[in-house]
């Protein structure tokens, strides 16, 4: 039998949308075949509290009957639709089997998934059986997302299953583990299994898609490339391997992730356009090239706001980059508005010394001018704070922290440079004393970041085994960690809860996202 396994980017909610992709899929199937389409994928996932919705739902039993309306059209066709299902008062998160204007069977979910941003059990009831559905002469079972396991698999094969298809919505950042997982699977039960994967970014979440093939002795018979929408088709009886695309390494995986996170996040959201304050280091240099990536030259603004502490070489080293990229670049000095700012607050500043409050008159003066053209002439506001400054928070809270998508707020610094690195491996868009030069914020006289801060691989390393791993400080300092400087990160880091929950939405690219999964109380004592 062919299998043809649909990676494509549905919209969450835009259920008119996600037909014409249905339709348009179809239109390109010819002869008797079974097309598979990833998990939800008629309301897009994941689509939170729209299920709570009741004409939204209401919609969606509308939107399966114009499916199934279509199916008629391409008799030889069964179709494997992942939507919501109601029966009574129960929604369940399912696989509905169509053919010939004909549902054939309906599988609900058995096992469902709790994700930080996701929690299904929220929304929908568990299933009660697993489904062997039989087409022909045919016989498939059907496991949605993470609900394949080694028990139900053995279940399907037992009641007679000779492949199983599994649609999934998974992160990008678990796609790896799953397929590593399933090839033991198949290995072990000496059965196919087909994985359809959904493609593209819905707010915070990336989804790669990860669609492939395992034959029954665990082996790659093909992949889809990640982050790109397709099909990809097998003959289950046809010995002959399809050339499998070779996975990617690990940067140019998040590089790409990123990118597909702001195009979507920006285009889904109705937008074309961004701005981006661009200073001369290396955070804001990722980013303008990330964006440019995403939406093209024509649609990214940089503006590099020089101060009274800027480095001569900040603003050259910005333009240099906005040349290299062919995007719009403005300068937009605020050392007038700085000192404007500081007779007005004379009286009251009067007798105290500088401070971090002087300083932060500038990364907000920024801000506001970044808001204020976004507000005037339209284009969502990206910031550049990565993951480490984020956790510690150092960062200035309406000020640089301004903006509707954090590109870099789940990227370690450490791993800032890695893609700068990756950017330039072919040639030098990044000007190379954006890298080599000290991280400073520019925000006093000579001023660096290692002045305030850990180094970064020391810092990275106590944040990631503090967040990430959820390891006590006395475990991170057995780890060889000096126990006063993880003391300063762990506490910083919980002082800072504040600040992260008013952050913007943070494009996500490992599992415990800092403003989401850490779920801590702000006003508490909370060092552990």
């Amino acid at each position: 039998m062919l299998v043809t396994l649909v990676q494509q980017n549905p919209i969450v909610g835009d259920l008119k949308g996600n037909i014409g992709i249905i339709s348009e899929t179809l239109k390109c199937c010819t002869g008797e075949q079974l097309v598979v389409f990833s998990e939800l994928f008629l309301t897009g996932y994941p689509p939170k509290a729209l299920l709570t919705k009741g004409d939204f739902l209401q919609d969606v039993d509308d939107a399966y009957r114009q499916v199934r309306e279509i199916t008629k059209d391409y008799p030889l066709i069964t179709v494997v639709l992942g939507m919501p299902w109601r029966d009574g008062e129960k929604l369940y998160n399912s696989a509905v089997v169509l053919k010939n204007g004909e549902t054939l069977a309906i599988h609900h979910k058995t096992k469902l998934t709790r994700f930080a941003l996701f929690d299904e059990y929220r929304y929908f009831s568990v299933g009660d059986a697993t489904n062997v559905i039989k087409v022909g002469d045919t016989s498939f079972g059907i496991a949605l997302g993470l609900e394949l396991d080694r028990n139900v698999i053995s279940v399907l094969k037992e009641a007679g299953a000779s492949f199983i298809i599994n649609p999934m919505a998974l992160p990008f950042q678990l796609v790896d583990d799953h397929q590593y997982k399933i090839k033991g699977h198949a290995m072990e039960n000496k059965i196919a299994i087909l994985v359809s994967g959904q493609v593209g970014a819905n707010d915070e979440l990336i989804f790669s898609g990860g669609s492939c093939a395992f034959n029954g002795e665990g082996q790659f018979i093909g992949r889809m490339e990640e982050f790109k929408q397709g099909v990809i088709s097998f003959a289950l009886d046809c010995p002959q391997y399809i050339v499998a695309n070779e996975s990617i390494d690990k940067i140019a995986r998040v590089y790409q992730a990123l990118v597909l996170g702001i195009k979507d996040y920006v285009q889904k959201s109705g937008m074309s356009k961004v701005i981006l304050g661009l200073s001369g280091g290396l955070d804001s240099a990722v980013v303008a090239v990330l964006a440019t990536e995403a939406l093209g030259r024509e649609n990214v603004w940089a503006i590099t706001q020089p101060g009274p502490f800027s480095g001569s070489s900040s603003v050259e080293d910005a333009s240099s980059l906005a040349k290299n990229l062919g995007i719009r670049f403005s300068v937009l000095p605020i050392t007038d508005l700085y000192e404007s700012t500081l007779d007005n607050l004379g009286e009251f500043f009067a007798g105290t010394s500088m401070g971090v409050a002087e300083e932060n008159i500038q990364a907000r003066l920024r801000g506001l001018l970044w808001m204020t053209l976004s507000n005037k002439f339209g284009g969502l506001v990206l910031t550049n704070s990565n993951k480490s400054e984020l956790a510690v928070g150092y960062c200035t809270l309406y000020g640089d922290m301004n903006g509707g998508l954090a590109v870099l707020g789940d990227v370690y610094k450490t791993m800032v440079y890695e893609l700068a690195h990756y950017i330039n491996q072919t040639a030098e868009v990044i000007p190379s004393n954006t890298i080599t030069k000290p991280p400073s914020a520019e925000l006093r006289p000579d001023q660096r970041d290692d002045e305030t801060l850990p180094p970064y691989d020391i810092l990275d390393g106590i944040i990631k085994s503090y967040l990430d791993e959820n390891k006590s400080i006395s475990q991170i300092i057995a780890e060889g960690y000096d126990e006063e400087v993880v003391q300063w990160v762990t506490s910083t880091i919980n002082n800072n809860d504040y600040k992260r929950r008013q952050a913007a939405l943070v494009l996500r690219i490992t599992e415990p996202v800092l403003n989401f999964g850490r779920d801590m109380p702000l006003a508490a004592r909370k060092n552990y």
